[in-house]
């Protein structure tokens, strides 16, 4: 469905128009809508990765390494920070272990791992990510951040985007616009809307749960040995 084939909906479902429900208006609850749908989907998630398909890019960020600097600052809208990787001197790449101020109990943040490396460990604090050890080494396009992020947002001025996750639920999207329009009006409808709200999700979160569909979980007994 189009933002245009979506706002059409809306006003047939809550027998309204462009003038007595403005497309403005409209289109502020639809991106609440979206919002909600890909924090859902972020939440069920499986092994392949959600991304509003449609971002030009994929969410891999990678910046230079520089030699001391310990703080490394990233998008707010980096919703989740998802895998953290590092070049090192030789040209290979590592995962790097996230870490927790909780975990170091026994030293100060400040003489942890201090003097400098290759780093082995990194905490989120904030919108930066923090080096174990602080890089010894400057080098180019050398840590590389994967993460999620929020989805596109309707424009009043652009109605041919579409949602850009399963076309299946897109009308979840009128649903939520039209429960929020009804639920403020005080009419009767709302509760009907929000049913199917919750069945369609429902499905939603179970899709995306199961996407994966070409891997196969595989379970193996283990042998106990009692006495």
């Amino acid at each position: 469905m189009t933002f245009s084939n979506i706002l059409a909906k809306i006003y047939f479902l809550t027998k309204t128009n462009s003038v007595s429900f403005p497309t403005a208006d409209v289109t502020i609850l639809a991106n609440n809508a979206l919002e909600r749908v890909v924090s859902l989907i972020l939440q069920s998630d499986g092994r392949w990765e959600f991304d509003d398909s449609n971002h030009t890019d994929l969410p891999v960020a990678t910046t230079a390494l520089v030699s001391a600097q310990q703080s490394y600052g990233f998008e707010t809208s980096h919703i989740e920070i998802e895998r953290v990787e590092l070049k090192d001197q030789q040209g290979n790449w590592r995962k790097l272990q996230p870490l927790d101020q909780a975990d170091v109990y026994d030293q100060s943040l400040t003489d942890f791992l201090k003097g400098g490396g290759t780093p082995v460990y990194y905490d989120k604090i904030a919108n930066s990510i923090f080096l174990y050890p602080s890089p010894d080494f400057s080098q180019n396009a050398s840590l590389k951040i994967n993460y999620s992020r929020p989805p596109v947002s309707f424009l009043v001025t652009d109605t041919t985007e579409q949602p850009g996750f399963n076309s299946l639920y897109h009308d979840l999207i009128a649903l939520w616009v039209s429960y929020e329009y009804s639920f403020a009006n005080g009419i009767s409808t709302a509760d009907k809307f929000l049913e199917e709200i919750i069945r369609k999700e429902e499905a939603l979160k179970e899709a995306y749960a199961l996407r994966s569909k070409d891997e196969h979980i595989r379970i193996s007994a283990k042998k106990y040995k009692f006495n």
